[in-house]
């Protein structure tokens, strides 16, 4: 007993069986070292316990998911699945507007153009973010013939628009001061510098010419070129 009351620093003897400090140093005595120890070590026993424990509730739902039979994996993909689905219908049931907004023209102006204009017209794509075709149609072409494009070849432009962006277009040539000779699923109107004004509402084509001898010649080449009737 005498022993558990030297001081494990200083070495100093301590007298009384109550004393847990070194009177000396004021380390803990022996007999107290070993009181902590001994409360530490339950301690730290039920965390390694705890930790055993907990290691093996997850292995054995690692293996729990780990047996399942494929048909349930199968199950389980498809119904996770339907609900990818049925989350992307229902999107898209409560947004009918966007498609309309950010939709692109499947058909190019050229294809949309008359037969007799497409076979007299040569046309190249102006760039890739605009779908605007330039077209041309050379001077001697009877398309021109009488000289109604005052001996030139003839420049225009062609593109399958959007409703909104094409009654746009109708809006702003009506205010331009256009002189209009069809008016309907069918625009189709003279400029002031007597250029050919043409919009398609069903097909989304629009036309645009450059200017004419005269509004006359202009008229001429809308009805030659099947634009108008």
């Amino acid at each position: 007993m005498m022993s558990e009351l030297i001081c494990q620093y200083c070495s100093h003897r301590n007298v009384g069986g109550a004393i847990s400090r070194c009177t000396h140093c004021g380390a803990p005595l022996r007999a107290a070292a070993h009181k902590a120890a001994a409360a530490v070590e339950p301690t730290a026993h039920v965390v390694e316990k705890t930790v055993e424990k907990t290691a093996g509730v997850a292995e054995t739902a690692v293996k729990v998911v780990a047996g399942l039979p494929p048909w349930k994996w199968r199950v389980f993909g498809v119904l996770i699945a339907v609900v990818v689905l049925f989350g992307v219908v229902v999107a898209r049931s409560c947004s009918p507007s966007i498609p309309s907004l950010f939709a692109v023209p499947q058909q190019s102006a050229v294809s949309a153009l008359p037969e007799a204009l497409r076979s007299a017209a040569s046309c190249v794509q102006l760039n890739t973010t605009e779908m605007v075709q330039k077209c041309v149609i050379g001077a001697s072409h009877p398309l021109l013939a009488g000289g109604i494009s005052g001996g030139k070849e003839l420049t225009f432009h062609a593109e399958v628009s959007l409703p909104a962006s094409l009654s746009d277009t109708i809006r702003r040539w009506r205010a331009g001061g256009a002189t209009v000779l069809t008016d309907g699923p069918v625009f189709a109107a003279i400029g002031p510098s007597a250029s050919a004004w043409y919009a398609d509402t069903r097909s989304g084509l629009r036309l645009e010419t450059g200017s004419f001898s005269g509004k006359a010649a202009a008229q001429t080449f809308l009805t030659r070129a099947g634009l108008v009737r």
